[in-house]
């Protein structure tokens, strides 16, 4: 907050805040964006004006104004599901640790749902998303139309959209589990999922 006419007042634009600094508009948005891309004197007086009005500026609205953003959406069925969470936590960090802001939503497992998270990660203008599609419950043109516009990993569940896709070989996988405990005496048993998506009839196949 800024003291002005006897009033606290909140900084609400980049443009007050850059007015505040004594450095242009551009220069303070440069700044926010790689902070070694401006003078070290610059970057000194940026970095006193955040801390003397405890500023923090829109990183939603900053993006929206570039071409590239540095949003990347990330998709899945289930955020509380562990395998997707653990998944999710993984891209998280790394996505943060490359600079980019991740926005993480769930379909929760229905088509509507999913639908709309695309439409919502569609509009922030992300510099791409990884998506963990539902599989047989999804609507295909959607997820294309999707993937057109919107640089895309697919994971989990395949299907044939996207940059690339990222997912389990599920009879390699589960023969070699099978034939390890058929080797040590154990007699295997299989815990069937949901057949939500491809994955169900392709690890039933394989333990067969």
């Amino acid at each position: 907050r800024v003291r002005i006419d006897g009033m606290n007042r909140k900084i609400k634009t980049m443009e007050e805040f850059a007015s505040l600094c004594g450095v242009s508009r551009p220069t303070v948005s440069k700044y926010f964006n790689d902070h070694s891309s401006v003078r070290k004197s610059t970057r000194k007086r940026i970095e006193q004006a955040i801390e003397q009005y405890d500023y923090r500026p829109n990183i939603f609205a900053v993006n929206q104004n570039r071409r590239a953003t540095k949003n990347i959406g990330i998709l899945v069925p289930y955020l509380a599901d562990p395998f997707f969470a653990e998944i999710v936590r993984n891209i998280e960090r790394r996505c943060i640790d490359a600079g980019y802001w991740p926005i993480l939503m769930s379909s929760h497992g229905a088509t509507e749902l999913e639908n709309n998270a695309l439409d919502s990660l569609q509009s922030l203008k992300p510099a791409g998303a990884l998506v963990a599609p539902l599989g047989r419950a999804s609507d295909y043109e959607h997820v294309r139309r999707f993937t057109e516009e919107v640089p895309t990993v697919i994971f989990d569940s395949q299907v044939d959209v996207g940059e690339a896709f990222v997912g389990s070989d599920n009879f390699q996988s589960i023969g070699m589990i099978v034939e390890y405990l058929y080797r040590t005496g154990e007699p295997p048993c299989f815990f069937e999922m949901p057949p939500v998506n491809p994955n169900a009839n392709k690890r039933r196949q394989a333990y067969r």
